[in-house]
């Protein structure tokens, strides 16, 4: 049995790849390939050599002046990027001439971090994913089929993300990044026989969907984007890491959650407050059908169990599914980091003893949840949990007015379930 490690491009994201090595390591996965695109091309590189440790120092200080010569960091403006909520490279297309496309850093990082040698002597299959200019088509490379001393050139083909970065020029032949032919190599690794493939996606969503629900393929990715690709703010790229490093955990059994991270709970200890919480979703759901209520003529579609499935990806949930995503939508209207590990016990007595200590003078009618809404997702929390609490009946108007911020509804049916 043979099992490969592949790597998607991402830019910055790629910190949360180091995440998932090190959960890896812990986990004691062992691999006989590892295959990358653009900065999965690199982080590849680094798995062959086996310096974990060097990884996340790498990681943990890299910034984007050792990726591109700019002439200030801070007018690079990868906030404004973010802000015009669309895609970089069409920014970077755009505002191409106001930027000094120089990625020297980069090469220069690349030959003081990749240990050539040191790969080779590893005896791991290593291939990096490019894409061949002008005749566009993919070129999957090998180390086998590489001459020596030039897998630098091949790792930052990989990675040069044209018209932004240059064409990286290898034998007389111009290479671009291999994100724009498979920004996920694994054909590569079926075509050198691997049997058990694991992925680390750096987006939401999954690269190949065709193989999305193979038996020999497990993905770990984010729930949730990790940011722009040319962000390198430290505090994000320990965020990435650590999500790389939960996600890979909680798809191995040793944590749990969806968006958020949890140590495991028993599942037994949960089942009757799981159920007890989605009876109270689904009557509340189905009266809101029944009732036909909605405002400015728009349908109402199960607002609560779609809150509840929301992070699930369409997959079949057991009861402490549900347990834990009412608990993540507990969270989430509390504020609550996603980075963090939590015990379960003690995030649910810290909510209730939270809602229990506000006060509030509102009625559970609609001007009343109108005005609480107004104050955020906490507010709504406390404010049901404790009408709940309280056994007041919902009005057809109030139950209108819940509709509209169904996550902090359902997280205080979720406290009041567990409650008992």
């Amino acid at each position: 049995m043979k099992r490969a490690l592949v790597l998607s491009g991402g830019g910055s994201r790629g910190a949360y790849e180091i995440g998932t090595w090190q959960a890896f390591s812990e986990l004691g996965l062992r691999f006989d390939g590892v295959y990358g695109t653009s900065i999965g091309a690199l982080n590849a590189a680094l798995f062959a050599q086996g310096d974990l440790p060097g990884a996340v120092a790498l990681w943990s200080n890299i910034t984007v002046g050792q990726i591109m010569a700019v002439e200030d960091e801070d007018d690079f403006a990868i906030e404004r990027m973010v802000s015009r909520k669309r895609d970089v490279l069409p920014f970077l297309m755009e505002n191409a001439k106001h930027l000094r496309m120089d990625i020297s850093p980069l090469v220069t990082l690349v030959r003081e971090k990749v240990d050539e040698g040191r790969i080779r002597a590893s005896g791991l299959r290593l291939g990096v994913m490019t894409f061949r200019a002008p005749q566009m088509q993919g070129a999957p490379v090998r180390m086998t089929d590489m001459k020596p001393g030039s897998l630098g050139d091949w790792v930052i083909a990989s990675a040069s993300c044209f018209p932004i970065f240059p064409a990286r020029q290898i034998d007389g032949q111009r290479y671009i990044d291999g994100g724009y032919w498979d920004n996920l190599p694994v054909d590569m690794a079926l075509e050198d026989g691997m049997d058990e493939i694991v992925a680390v996606e750096l987006h939401p969503y999954h690269t190949h969907p065709e193989y999305a629900r193979m038996p020999w393929l497990t993905t770990v990715k984010p729930l949730r984007g990790l940011g722009g690709f040319l962000d390198f703010n430290p505090d994000l790229l320990r965020r990435s890491r650590l999500l790389g490093y939960h996600d890979a955990m909680k798809k191995y059994g040793r944590l749990e959650g969806f968006l958020y991270t949890f140590r495991r709970t028993d599942a037994l200890a949960t089942a009757e407050a799981s159920k007890r919480f989605m009876r109270a979703l689904l009557r509340f759901d189905a009266e809101l059908a029944r009732r036909g209520l909605a405002r400015l003529g728009q349908p109402v579609n199960a607002p609560l169990l779609t809150a509840l499935q929301r992070e699930c990806e369409g997959r079949t949930l057991s009861w402490k599914d549900v347990w834990l995503r009412g608990l993540e939508l507990c969270a989430g209207a509390m504020g609550q980091r996603v980075d963090a590990v939590y015990d379960a016990d003690a995030l649910i007595r810290r909510s209730r003893a939270y809602c229990a200590a506000q006060e509030f003078a509102e009625r559970f009618d609609d001007a009343g949840l109108q005005a609480v809404q107004k104050r955020g997702g906490r507010a709504v929390l406390a404010f049901v949990s404790q009408r709940l609490a309280s056994g007041q009946a919902i009005s057809p108007e109030a139950m209108k007015r819940l509709a509209e911020t169904p996550d902090p509804v359902a997280g205080a049916m979720f406290l009041n379930a567990v409650g008992g």
